[in-house]
């Protein structure tokens, strides 16, 4: 449980523009540049301070199914909520310094190391504006398929851990997300896909993700822009062994 927990929120801001029509590799800012326009342009993007999404969720190797909820607050902090028939509520968090996973079984677990610098990026809000800065040493790997279709890949590592992003040649968005931990098993690919407007932004409703240790669907159902968000969805639970918390938007005045 810890491990899609933490996984999932990998792709939870990857939905938020049109590459070369050749063969020859454009260079990663213009990759970048082009991604961000399909999104809906720089300002658009900056202008959204919270974000609250909610889904459907499948876990295929375990045979079960769950409602997420996800919740990103200006500027870096993120709360993902699953509830699992049958398990409990299973919780990745970061305040904004520290992060942190909670189940019903397993407990609360300090997320360290390369893990913690991971989510600390992912949590900002306005992660599609820094793809170069969060990911320096950028470069594009060359075309790859993804789905039948064309990609340019983009390659980085940072704090020994190996990442690749693909964004799609037709339409310049971003359709996959590789991370490579660079240890056993550690591989993980999440496909991102189903892009819709919400307001001025073109945002992803559903993801994949598949790995050596399983993996997961997901398909949101609702997305909310810059509603209240209290912050005591991001406040760690007062029993280390409570996997609960509050999670909850503030009404709207």
């Amino acid at each position: 449980m810890k491990r899609f927990a933490t996984l999932i929120m990998f792709i939870a801001f990857s939905g938020l523009a049109i590459a070369q029509p050749d063969s020859t590799p454009p260079s990663v800012d213009s990759i970048l540049d082009r991604f961000v326009q399909a999104l809906g342009g720089h300002a658009a993007l900056e202008n959204v301070t919270s974000m609250v999404f909610t889904g459907d969720l499948n876990i295929s190797d375990l045979k079960t199914t769950g409602k997420t909820t996800e919740y990103f607050k200006y500027p870096d902090h993120f709360a993902f909520v699953a509830e699992i028939p049958g398990y409990g509520t299973v919780r990745t968090v970061y305040d904004g310094k520290t992060a942190w996973n909670a189940d019903p079984k397993g407990g609360m677990s300090e997320i360290s190391g390369p893990e913690l610098s991971d989510i600390s990026r992912r949590s900002d809000i306005h992660w599609n504006l820094k793809l170069k800065e969060f990911y320096p040493g950028l470069k594009v790997i060359g075309r790859e398929k993804v789905n039948d279709k064309d990609a340019w890949a983009l390659d980085a590592t940072v704090d020994t851990w190996t990442y690749r992003l693909y964004f799609d040649t037709a339409s310049g968005l971003l359709v996959r997300f590789d991370t490579d931990t660079n240890k056993p098993a550690g591989k993980s690919s999440v496909l991102i896909g189903d892009y819709r407007h919400i307001g001025n932004v073109h945002f992803s409703f559903v993801a994949s993700m598949t790995s050596a240790n399983g993996g997961w669907s997901r398909q949101l159902t609702e997305v909310k822009f810059n509603v209240p968000i209290d912050d005591s969805v991001f406040a760690r639970p007062l029993n280390p062994t409570d996997s609960g918390g509050a999670a909850s938007e503030k009404p709207q005045n």
